[in-house]
């Protein structure tokens, strides 16, 4: 691993980014649902558990039951992560729903517009783990719900905060975007409030990648992929600003 630089657990992504994500940097996942980013979200997570860096996931849209099935289904030494206090979520799905889910390493908040209440139950999250580790991975799965239920102006404001205070608490984090639910001006908005951005887009059978920023110097062109519910592999080879 080049120093500095942390390692999303997809070898060929973190060939495409360099080395790794930059320590302390916040990238947002952009793209159409159903095609591969929340699989590279999560592979990003559990690499950093295994390696005994701890994670925090922020659900809006999925239960952290459902999800913690879906990482144990992926890494079955999950529950141990959890067991040794270095998996947690912050749900605030499941209780929007009326459900009674009492997860491990789960912090609950009644619905994603409590916006307050959901800064407090990360730094919850963050005050139990900063103590014994300088650094953790945050994933944000997504930011497209909170604009749904609020609006782009007033998620873009409580994200700022957010990312800046999760940089100062050790976290490198990706923001998950959905492709295709909002416009070009609030896209462009949320690229600009994060330090890059790993793109992918689907063209008939083919899935492709493309990341900006993020400490990047060389754009490498869109490089195909093949994901499953359990990995996601860069199949293309990238050279010098294309594929080949």
């Amino acid at each position: 691993m080049k120093a500095g630089k942390i390692e999303t657990g997809i070898k060929r992504l973190d060939d495409l980014l360099d080395g790794g994500l930059p320590e302390l940097a916040t990238a947002l996942v952009y793209g159409p649902p159903f095609i591969g980013k929340e699989v590279l979200a999560k592979l990003y997570y559990l690499h950093g558990l295994r390696q005994g860096i701890p994670g925090i996931m922020i659900l809006t849209g999925d239960a952290a039951s459902d999800v913690r099935a879906a990482l144990t289904k992926m890494d079955p030494s999950f529950p141990e992560y959890e067991k040794r206090g270095l998996a947690h979520f912050v749900d605030t799905y499941s209780r929007s729903i009326g459900a009674e889910d009492d997860q491990p390493n789960c912090e609950y908040v009644d619905t994603p517009v409590n916006l307050n209440a959901v800064s407090l139950a990360v730094n919850n999250a963050q005050r139990k783990l900063i103590a014994d580790h300088p650094h953790h991975r945050l994933v944000f799965e997504s930011v497209s719900t909170l604009i749904t239920y609020t609006n782009a102006q007033t998620t873009f404001r409580f994200l700022q905060v957010l990312i800046g205070k999760a940089k100062r608490a050790g976290a490198t984090s990706l923001l998950l975007l959905d492709h295709g639910m909002h416009t070009d001006a609030e896209v462009q908005t949320f690229k600009h409030l994060c330090d890059g951005v790993i793109e992918v887009k689907a063209d008939g059978p083919q899935t492709t990648i493309n990341v900006v920023g993020v400490g990047v110097t060389e754009n490498r062109g869109w490089v195909e992929y093949k994901f499953s519910d359990k990995t996601f592999d860069i199949t293309g080879s990238f050279g010098a600003g294309r594929i080949r």
